[in-house]
């Protein structure tokens, strides 16, 4: 049923590399070139890497450069041709300061154009949300008050609604 590899093995890395489009990032995230070093890095490099902290159960940039030299599959993925000459953890949280919004965007409409194409003949539309499209889930919008709740005649809150009964009596 699952047709994906796990996360973090070589076998995913290696079937997600091919539709990251390393031209359209370096062109949108190019860096203005003037005195000063060199870039050792490609903006396309830098993104792959910054990719791996999420698809890979390394999640914070200290430990993925850490760990970058001993894999292989992971190196490869970013297109990191020397095992030893990585990114540091300050150019990776440098890239990730100038990613822009509108640059993320571009980068995802690319993406998305092929499924979309895929999806016109559909006489229908679907929308997708995320967790930041529904409210909180805070106690601001419960309805019942708290002498109410189902444990009101259990443990703690039961002491709690005999003090509140108490005092309003």
């Amino acid at each position: 049923m699952n047709q994906l590899p796990k996360t973090g093995s070589g076998a995913l890395l290696k079937q997600l590399s091919p539709h990251i489009p390393d031209d359209l990032i370096n062109s949108l995230f190019a860096h203005k070139s003037g005195p000063g070093r060199r870039r050792v890095f490609s903006a396309a490099q830098l993104f792959r890497v910054s990719l791996l902290a999420l698809l890979t159960p390394v999640h914070s940039f200290n430990l993925l450069v850490e760990l970058l030299p001993e894999n292989r599959s992971w190196r490869a993925f970013a297109r990191l041709r020397n095992r030893y000459r990585v990114p540091d953890v300050r150019m990776l949280h440098e890239f990730r300061a100038r990613l822009d919004l509108t640059q993320l965007r571009a980068v995802n409409q690319y993406l998305l154009q092929p499924l979309l194409e895929g999806t016109a003949r559909f006489p229908k539309t679907v929308a997708l949300i995320d967790s930041t499209d529904l409210p909180a889930a805070t106690n601001a919008y419960k309805k019942t008050p708290m002498a109410h709740t189902p444990l009101s005649g259990h443990g703690l809150a039961a002491g709690a609604v005999k003090m509140a009964t108490a005092v309003t009596m």
